[in-house]
């Protein structure tokens, strides 16, 4: 699979990639055709310098990370490039860095108002965090549960009171805070072996939650 994946990295590229450093970006390419993965690191670092939001760039950086032994480094260049919406680190995740954990420290993130947007979708789901208790706004109803914090950040959230009833088919989860940048934090959620990435807001003081 590696081998039919590199081979059609160039092709990926043209598909995906407008950005600032055309260049760098086809030498990186060049590089990967050779199999010369350090150089072509580079080259993409370099690219970076330019754009650091170009997702070709990350996700190839992260993907040859990983092939070279880097997996922490390379995880860590996929979860850039997921935060900043990449189809494609979003699928290589799953099988390359399930067990990554960057252990983060959610503290500022335990108490307060927030909004969440699956990626993917544009829907803003609003909820609040109080003494381990999470109340969550959709569709003009209030579900609440219970959420417990393990270690740097992951954490479940389990229906109490009447919520029980209404969510006895939702499955268990996982969630991992896998960046975090100013009021703000990506997560994973692990469901049933399947991944959903979200990006979870802090909201000011100021701002009401209707």
């Amino acid at each position: 699979m590696k081998k039919i994946l590199l081979l059609f990295l160039p092709v990926l590229f043209l598909g995906q990639n407008q950005n600032q450093s055309p260049d760098l970006m086809s030498l990186a390419m060049k590089n990967i055709q050779d199999k010369d993965f350090e150089n072509a690191i580079i080259n993409l670092d370099k690219s970076l310098k330019i754009n650091p939001k170009n997702l070709a760039a990350l996700y190839f950086k992260g993907y040859l990370q990983i092939i070279i032994g880097e997996k922490e480094n390379g995880c860590k260049s996929l979860t850039d490039a997921i935060y900043l919406n990449s189809n494609s680190a979003k699928e290589l995740f799953p099988n390359k860095c399930l067990d990554y954990n960057p252990k983060l420290n959610a503290e500022k993130f335990k108490n307060g108002k927030f909004t969440l947007q699956i990626l993917g979708y544009s829907s803003l789901y609003n909820f609040e965090r109080k003494d381990n208790m999470q109340y969550e706004t959709f569709e003009g109803k209030t579900y609440n549960g219970k959420i417990t914090w393990y270690d740097y950040g992951d954490y479940t959230v389990v229906p109490t009171g009447d919520s029980v009833e209404l969510l006895k088919d939702n499955p268990e989860f996982l969630v991992r805070i896998l960046k975090i940048e100013d009021e703000t934090y990506l997560y994973e959620k692990i469901e049933n072996e399947q991944i959903q990435f979200g990006i979870v807001k802090k909201l000011t003081k100021n701002i009401k939650i209707k």
